[in-house]
């Protein structure tokens, strides 16, 4: 796991300065505390920069890395779990390697296929190879956008780097605020690529690569992957049972592929059936304890899944390791979060998913696996449910109904539902749909009030609506599993969830590696029916079905909690002041977007209790945070 950035001034003869690229390289040291490494192409018009967290072939994995004759460079970030496989098949095509690296695979994959040499990696990866005879710049994010890669234009050319702020150490990019992209984070809770919040910045959506010619703009990324089957795919009749046995399967190699390390690795235990099973695996695959890393809250034992966490590892004799946080600890982080989430990433999970990561680096664990995914992938959150039941139930018949008939009854509703509910009368009455993902928190409704000069942008219902035609092109869309979990992995699993992760982990030196979303997973995720997905009710029915060899059944059907943070409860001790301080006094409300008067309300409904809206006052906190640290006094 490393750190890449660089410079190419494709569209001007001037060279990319050492100095630049040691800034680069020292911005994310923390990506990569083992080495570093530098290089210039195209007469010092292409500059790399890279620093490594060494995992696989400690001693001959240095970066950049050249082909002996020096036409194709490479800085990469992530692992390629399957590279002994394509170093075979490419030294019986007269392939020589000087190194058991995976980085080095890479070089010789381009030289042979080019760009189609992506869909034969399994792994997680950004990458940038640079064509010396043909002056090209090749820049590839992984199917599922496990890792991050960010880029901007610059006179005479771009920049890219693994995070933003290293991009903002070129003399001529500052940070200043997109304010078209406002209204999108208050929605999801993140941007979809290819934009950031940054004016300027933008990021390489998961599953495109984008190549840059010298004397051209960039062009448009292409894409290179996607989950769905084939358009006229049909699933299979077959058992639970089958469809379980083949994930079972598929998991077993995941994980597998997944303790390729040189390095001490280990696993994130909160005790629920994810991370259970991964750590079931693991132990049935080594012949040395797990270990295995929780974290809980002191004084708020209703958010603590310790006890839980505490019994899957005596059950598999992991070493088991804690960490316990409070207010005080979720407090003191939020300057250095807000600086390693570059854009901010409104999960407030951050904080204890930093401090776990730390608490594995601080026993020597270099990599470790986590359990993100499976939810998405399966249909596993309680709120999923709750929608496709009234999705079902009422949605879909009313949908069916005239145009005035829906009018008039949705008409009729308004006055007795709250805001959110409000909104999705409107979807209903408009023909929209129901469902925008597992991180809605401000609808358009809420936004009216709120901040009205956000509230009429309709590109957050385009995000939407293209993500469902996509899956609609090819397979039933009254499939709700499938299509709801569709949008959840193309927009809120990358751009939040797995962002949380990249950003986290990174921070503390630490690679996450991510089982459930082996894209040989993913793609027969969607090859499921949606039925075998919820069962007779049971959220993760063919997961939990996969994995019952593994784990009993208290484990396997006891109620999900969730990776939470007592936000609303450390309302008084840790928001309401920082609330005070970036949402009325500077801040946000010097950027005018927020009613005073509508933010105060909030404020005082969340004092009073009135609602859960810990979540709503912190969406709006992470971004005042981000918008003082990024553009305000002190700037980074």
């Amino acid at each position: 796991m490393c750190g890449i950035a660089g410079v190419y001034h494709q569209r001007e003869a001037r060279p990319v300065p050492s100095g630049l690229l040691r800034d680069m390289a020292t911005a994310m040291i923390h990506r990569g505390p083992d080495d570093e490494g530098f290089h210039h192409g195209g007469n010092e018009r292409l500059g790399f920069a890279f620093r490594r967290l060494s995992i696989v072939d400690l001693s001959g994995g240095h970066q950049p890395m050249s082909t002996p004759d020096g036409r194709y460079t490479v800085v990469f970030n992530g692992e390629i779990y399957n590279h002994t496989d394509i170093r075979a098949e490419l030294e019986v095509e007269g392939a020589v390697f000087a190194t058991r690296s995976d980085t080095e695979v890479l070089l010789h994959a381009y030289a042979r296929w080019g760009a189609d040499f992506l869909p034969r990696l399994q792994g997680m990866f950004a990458l940038a190879i640079w064509d010396e005879r043909e002056r090209t710049l090749f820049l590839a994010r992984d199917r599922v956008g496990i890792k991050p890669l960010y880029w901007a234009p610059v006179p005479g050319g771009i920049a890219f780097a693994s995070e933003i702020k290293v991009l903002f150490r070129h003399p001529d990019l500052r940070p200043a605020l997109e304010r078209d992209e406002v209204a999108r984070y208050l929605t999801f809770l993140c941007v979809p690529p290819p934009r950031t919040l940054f004016e300027g910045v933008n990021k390489l959506a998961p599953g495109h690569w984008l190549r840059i010619r010298e004397g051209e703009a960039p062009g448009e990324p292409v894409r290179w992957w996607s989950p769905l089957p084939e358009v006229g795919y049909r699933a299979p009749e077959r058992s639970l049972d089958d469809w379980a046995e083949e994930l079972r399967g598929l998991l077993e190699d995941s994980v597998r592929a997944r303790l390729m390390a040189d390095v001490p690795f280990g696993a994130f235990l909160s005790g629920g059936v994810d991370s259970s099973a991964i750590v079931a695996i693991m132990s049935s695959l080594l012949d040395r304890p797990v270990e295995t890393f929780s974290v809980g809250y002191r004084d708020d034992p209703g958010f603590n899944e310790f006890a839980h966490a505490r019994a899957t590892a005596e059950r598999f004799g992991t070493n088991h390791h804690e960490v316990v946080i409070d207010h005080d600890d979720f407090r003191a982080f939020l300057p250095r979060l807000v600086h390693h989430q570059d854009e901010p990433i409104a999960d407030p999970v951050c904080v204890p998913l930093y401090y776990v990561a730390d608490l594995a680096r601080r026993n020597g664990v270099v990599v470790t696996l986590v359990g993100e995914g499976a939810d998405e992938l399966f249909f596993g959150y309680t709120f999923h449910n709750r929608i496709r039941r009234f999705v079902e139930r009422w949605w879909n018949p009313v949908s069916r109904l005239p145009g005035f008939a829906r009018g008039a009854l949705t008409g009729a509703a308004a006055p007795f539902v709250d805001l959110p509910r409000r909104d999705f009368l409107r979807r209903l009455r408009t023909g929209g749909e129901p469902f925008w993902g597992g991180a809605v928190t401000f609808f358009p409704a809420e936004l009216e009030r709120l901040a009205p000069g956000l509230a009429g942008d309709r590109l957050r219902e385009e995000v939407v609506d293209r993500i469902y035609a996509e899956y609609d092109a090819v397979l039933d869309p009254r499939d709700f599993p499938n299509r709801a979990g569709y949008l959840e992995l193309m927009y809120r699993l990358p751009e939040l969830l797995l962002m949380r992760v990249d950003k986290m982990t990174m921070a503390a030196s630490v690679e996450g590696r991510v089982p459930f979303l082996d894209h040989r997973v993913v793609e027969y995720a969607f090859r499921l029916p949606g039925h075998h997905k919820v069962a007779g009710e049971v959220p993760k029915a063919v997961l939990k079905r996969a994995v019952e060899p593994y784990l009993p059944r208290e484990i396997i059907h006891r109620p999900k909690v969730g990776f939470h943070v007592p936000v609303t409860r450390w309302f008084e001790s840790v928001l309401a002041p920082l609330a005070d301080e970036v949402l009325l006094e500077g801040g946000l409300h010097e950027l005018g977007f927020l009613d005073r008067r509508e933010t105060e309300r909030l404020l005082a409904d969340a004092r009073a209790g009135k609602g859960n809206l810990g979540m709503r006052v912190w969406a709006l906190v992470n971004l005042g945070l981000w918008y003082r640290h990024w553009m305000g006094e002190g700037t980074a």
